[in-house]
């Protein structure tokens, strides 16, 4: 924003002033005393009406709802009491624009609004266009060769026009000779809401990038009220959007640019501008339907009056005794030396702050700890205030819940109930096998990661527990396998005996063996899907599944799943390195066009506004930190 600029809205913040609801009453009993003076019976009446508020001491609402009572018997001669004006400022700029979720709610119900009365009013206009070419215009087939070439050249003269305009043309063509009908309003369409939705997203997005970008560059990212930022689209880029990955419009580029004009005839996208081709088009949505938030409201502009500052306080004393307690208080807090103020910089445990006890400090204040340090002074003695002054059970119980001093069970209390929630997980292995046998597990979700890593690095849990837990929620996992197959409970035992021998082997950490887990659920799921699709194959039951000789694939075992594993790794770490190459190659494609277009700026084939514009459009965000040093760099050189 330019100097002029900011000159010009605070005049305007300090000049605008608002009419309240008693300012617009006050208004029209005026307009009515200028049309109707008033009689001498009104005036007598006025006379005795303030006579009796006064006599009455009527307050000032029910002074105007007398008002109102008499004005509707006798006119509008009464003025009402009270502000003619509001208190509110008018700021004609927005510091920081920006829109939030609730924001964008409350857009789209305006959209809706808006779409709703347009689609209403359109249907009035079409029935009055369609009367209007059934009467006043000449039939297509009535016309001679040279009307029908006229009629034609017009239509491909205007035929880009939006049509409201067309129409007006129409009807002055018209005059002339009636060969012209009026096309027919074309309705907001439900759509188009989603396109609007996401120009309204874009919108946010850009915002964003606008007020990071003119914050790294020191500059103010105000704007005014009724110039707004412009919302840069391509119709390109809309029809291609996605989200996650997945297409958002089954649509292609020229529905797309159907949308945005439908949008832009129906009034909702306005200030429409089009550079050229390569450029995109530059558009502001409609004031009474985007709802624009200020991050950080504007500051008052009165020059004459400061802002109140709650943090600067001022001490006032009430008499001597008290400013003496004061300045003793503070060279005890000031002395090095002070055995009880040598917890961390710690108050002691039975002080009691002055801002919670102030009205009672010369009475109840006492120092129960000797202080045996040459800066400190003998406390004040009172017997009767040693009485009544609270101890240090009375002060935690009025001190709020914050300050309360914690104990060590209560900051434990969260660690101990992970733990014995984590130890009830255990079960014994008859059980968990008759559990297996009847299902019910078939559908059993493993736990977290997440919480696995709490428990090891919180939990006051043992290593054996810990493995015990992880074994026994594999087995669980592994029951997925058998889901539509009978397995009796003494399967289910032996294959347990197996797991606990042939998993979690030579491990010594609890991390490590979270590690491993997830290398045994991934192979446990690998082979529940390759059973899933080779159904023509029944699973072993799990007592041989599970036995530690089954090496080979053909032996279909899970000791044999253990090569696929490997191939895995081996996957992922040649497809880490090829999205690493490919990262590199884009990188430096991205640098190249930098270097490509900061040497047109410094030719002069790019303005410095064209330079920002293009990096801003093909290329990341980043980029933008990566200009602003390379023109500092440039500047400087």
């Amino acid at each position: 924003m330019i100097k002029d600029t900011k000159i010009s809205a605070k005049k305007t913040q300090k000049n605008a002033k608002t009419l309240s609801e008693i300012g617009l009453y006050n208004q029209k009993v005026s307009e009515f005393l200028d049309n109707n003076p008033l009689t001498p019976i009104a005036q007598h009446a006025i006379k005795n009406f303030n006579d009796t508020a006064q006599r009455n001491r009527l307050t000032d609402g029910q002074y105007n709802q007398a008002v109102e009572e008499f004005n509707n018997a006798h006119g509008l001669i009464l003025l009402k009491k009270g502000n003619i004006y509001n208190d509110t400022k008018y700021y004609s700029y927005i510091n920081y624009p920006y829109l939030d979720t609730k924001a964008i709610k409350a857009t789209m119900d305006n959209y809706r609004a808006y779409v709703y009365q347009y689609n209403k009013q359109a249907e009035k206009i079409n029935q009055e266009i369609r009367d209007y070419n059934q009467t006043q215009v000449i039939n297509h087939y009535s016309l001679t060769e040279a009307q029908k070439k006229r009629k034609m050249e017009f239509i491909k003269a205007n035929n880009s026009l939006f049509v409201w305009e067309y129409n007006k043309v129409v009807e002055l063509e018209n005059k002339k000779d009636p060969i012209l009908p009026k096309r027919r309003v074309a309705k907001v369409i439900t759509a188009i809401e989603l396109t609007f939705q996401v120009l309204v997203h874009f919108y946010t997005s850009q915002l964003r990038e606008r007020n990071a970008y003119l914050r790294v560059l020191n500059r103010p990212t105000s704007t005014l009220k009724n110039s707004l930022p412009k919302l840069r689209l391509n119709q390109k880029n809309l029809a291609d959007h996605t989200m996650n990955g997945i297409p958002r419009f089954d649509f292609v580029k020229r529905t797309a640019k159907n949308h945005v004009k439908r949008l832009r005839e129906a009034g909702i996208l306005v200030n429409y501008k089009k550079i050229n081709s390569k450029q995109p088009i530059q558009v502001n949505f409609n004031r009474n339907i985007l709802v624009i938030l200020d991050g950080n409201p504007p500051k008052s502009q009165t020059p004459n009056f400061k802002g109140f500052n709650t943090s600067i306080k001022k001490s006032l004393h009430d008499n001597r005794e008290l400013d003496y307690i004061n300045l003793k208080l503070n060279k005890i807090r000031d002395c090095a030396k002070s055995t009880d103020l040598n917890k961390s910089g710690s108050k002691p445990e039975n002080y009691v702050a002055k801002e919670f006890y102030g009205k009672f400090l010369k009475e109840n204040f006492q120092r129960t700890e000797a202080v045996s340090t040459p800066c400190a002074r003998p406390a004040l003695k009172n017997s009767q205030d040693e009485k009544n002054s609270p101890g240090p059970a009375e002060i935690q119980k009025i001190l709020p819940g914050f300050l309360k001093k914690s104990t060590k069970s209560t900051q434990n209390k969260g660690h101990v109930v992970l733990t014995e929630n984590f130890l009830s997980r255990i079960e014994d292995e008859k059980k968990l096998a008759q559990k297996l046998a009847d299902g019910q597990y078939n559908y059993y979700t493993p736990l977290p990661y997440s919480y696995l890593e709490r428990v090891a690095n919180y939990g006051a849990i043992s290593f054996d527990d810990f493995k015990r837990v992880l074994i026994q929620d594999f087995i669980k996992s592994a029951a997925k396998i058998w889901r539509n197959h009978t397995v009796f409970a003494g399967s289910w035992k032996n294959a347990i005996n197996q797991i606990k021998k042939q998993i979690f082997v030579r491990v010594q950490s609890k991390e490590a063996l979270i590690e491993n887990l997830k290398q045994y659920r991934w192979r446990i799921n690998w082979a529940r899907n390759w059973f899933a699709q080779n159904t023509d194959i029944k699973a072993l039951f799990p007592s041989l599944y599970f036995e530690k000789n089954r090496t080979e694939s053909c032996e279909i075992g899970f000791a044999g799943t253990r090569r696929f594993w490997l191939k895995n790794l081996a996957k992922k770490k040649q497809l880490a390195k090829k999205n690493k190459e490919a990262n590199y190659n884009a990188n430096k494609r991205k640098r190249r066009k930098l270097e490509e277009a900061l040497n047109k700026f410094n030719n002069g084939q790019y303005t410095h506004k064209q330079l920002f514009n293009y990096v801003q459009n093909n290329l990341p965000h980043r980029y933008l930190e990566v200009l602003r040093h390379r023109l500092d760099k440039n500047k400087f050189a």
